[in-house]
């Protein structure tokens, strides 16, 4: 595997072994993580390649029941920091524990799943081979395996694909194979890199249903994504890392969720829209306002729209990451 950025590796993380590990102790500068009752916990994670320090301390945790990303700029070490806690690559430094155990148990790997970016597949192979295979690794009886390979084939949009050969597909749908490849052992924690990566807007709605739906059954996700409006709609918190450097931890909604609407007036109908929405902001065309939840958007539109507003455009809204993310990451004012 090259590290960086990228992987294309095959996936099998629910009964892969790592490479063993440094067990050296984060330095005393570095924070702990909340670790109580936490599904991953990473304390002090260092890497360096050559004299590039990709990971520099990096510490966090995700609880069961929910979604965390890591945020930040391509080569900022997301990918790497995820490998680490696999243990697909040997840390130099740090302490990564899964469930409160040794990362290297096997009883503990059986409970991950991980879904590289652009995975690689052997290309003579059906999908469905592929994930017949990979549930008998997992110890499913053959029957059992068919079955429950087709069933993940059409959770995740993948079921006209999957009777065809590995090498005949597009990056989506390779994308869609190494999902349900991820999901077949129902893992408790769940690692995602860049998912949403080559998915059409049915898939990405798709992926979100399923995230959401893991998150109800308790399980836990770290994910990887530039598509900040997907992150904002599931996650929990968002981790921002730059330079191999956790910069900030943010919680997503911990400001209140705000309702966004894209005005076509917004000189014209400034003076009606304060007056029927007080609390409200409008900011060139954007105007903006809390709210409790989505109920509260058909009755926000039918004031607007009294008021005299053109309205183009309506959305859910919950602390503008994309806001933070350019003052934390890229440093804008």
């Amino acid at each position: 595997m090259i590290p960086g950025e990228a992987s294309s590796a095959p996936v099998a993380a629910q009964v892969a072994a790592p490479p063993g590990p440094s067990s050296a102790l984060a330095p005393a500068s570095a924070r702990p993580p909340a670790s109580a009752g936490a599904a991953l916990e990473v304390e002090g994670l260092r890497k360096r390649f050559g004299g590039r320090l990709a990971v520099d301390g990096v510490s966090f945790a995700v609880r069961p029941g929910e979604i965390v990303a890591l945020l930040g700029p391509n080569g900022a070490g997301k990918t790497t920091a995820m490998q680490l806690a696999l243990g697909l690559l040997s840390r130099d430094e740090g302490v990564v524990r899964i469930f409160g155990q040794d990362p290297e148990l096997l009883a503990v790997r059986r409970r991950l799943g991980f879904a590289p970016d652009a995975p690689l597949f052997p290309k003579a192979l059906t999908g469905l081979q592929v994930l017949a295979l990979h549930g008998r690794l997992l110890g499913l009886r053959a029957g059992d395996a068919r079955r429950k390979s087709l069933d993940l084939a059409a959770r995740v949009g993948f079921s006209d694909a999957a009777a065809r050969p590995c090498g005949t597909y597009s990056r989506g749908q390779a994308q869609r194979l190494g999902l349900a490849q991820a999901l077949l052992g129902e893992p408790a924690l769940l690692f995602l890199d860049e998912p949403t990566a080559g998915l059409d807007p049915a898939g990405v709605a798709g992926l979100r249903e399923l995230l959401l739906e893991m998150r109800g059954r308790g399980a836990a996700v770290l994910l990887n994504s530039h598509l900040l409006s997907e992150v904002e709609r599931v996650c929990d918190r968002v981790l921002f890392i730059k330079g191999g450097q956790l910069l900030r931890t943010h919680e997503v909604g911990a400001e209140g969720r705000r309702a966004e609407l894209r005005i076509g007036n917004p000189e014209v109908a400034a003076a009606r829209l304060a007056q029927a929405l007080p609390g409200g902001e409008l900011s060139r065309d954007r105007f903006r306002i809390a709210v409790e939840s989505e109920a509260e958007m058909p009755g926000l539109l039918r004031r607007a729209l009294d008021a005299g507003a053109e309205v183009l455009e309506a959305r859910m809204a919950g602390a503008e990451l994309e806001e933070l993310y350019l003052q934390i990451v890229e440093g804008r004012a």
